[in-house]
This record gives structure tokens, C-alpha cells and sequence, in this order.
């Protein structure tokens, strides 16, 4: 199952370990409900994602705090949970920079 979502993005990391190339991607979000009280600023998120979603953002002119729109896809975890995987960006979007958010609540 595929679904989007969109976050703000810090940042996006590709590595290659013994010739396989693994990806990461930083998000955040302004925390809410019991979290709300014991967090001040973001609550950063590390999601695994597809190594071509490097390649996207940085094809797509990404900057650091863009709110991005994401494809994501939910993968099994531990104890029987699950967790989202990103895939790839939605094509074609623009990514909402820090300066254009300012901008636009000016």
C-alpha cells in the first residue's frame, strides 16, 4: 500500500556500505498531543528510504527545511509493527522552502 505525505525535510542521506547503498531521510514536525509538553521545537523523525530518493530531491533543487511531498510505503518492523519507507517524491511539485513560508504568512 503507497500513500503521500507531506513533511518538512532536513535532510537527505545517501551511503554505500560493501557495495549496497542505503538512504535516510530527516523530517520534522511541531509535536502534538502528550508530546506537546515535553518537546520544545521539532520532533525530528529518521525514515529509511530508497536510494533514488536522493537523487529526486537534489534534481528537484531541495533545500534544507523544504516541506516536500513524499511517497511513502509501510514496511514490517519488529514486534509486529509497522513502519513508512519512502519510495520517491510526487513529481513535478515544487518544494515550499523556509524563505516562501516566511513569505507567504507575511
Amino acid at each position: 500500500m503507497q500513500f503521500e505525505m507531506t513533511s518538512t525535510v532536513f535532510s537527505c542521506n545517501k551511503v554505500t556500505v560493501d557495495g549496497k547503498t542505503y538512504c535516510s531521510i530527516f523530517t520534522g514536525q511541531h509535536p502534538i498531543g502528550e508530546n506537546a509538553a515535553n518537546t520544545l521545537g521539532f520532533e525530528v523523525t529518521k525514515i529509511a528510504a530508497e536510494p533514488v530518493v536522493f537523487d529526486q530531491l537534489q534534481s528537484q533543487g531541495f533545500h534544507a527545511g523544504d516541506d516536500v511531498k513524499l511517497v511513502a510505503m509501510l514496511k514490517k518492523a519488529a514486534n509486529g509493527k509497522s513502519q513508512p519507507h519512502i519510495i520517491g517524491i510526487v513529481p513535478g511539485q515544487k518544494p515550499v522552502s523556509t524563505d516562501n513560508k516566511a513569505k507567504a504568512s507575511a
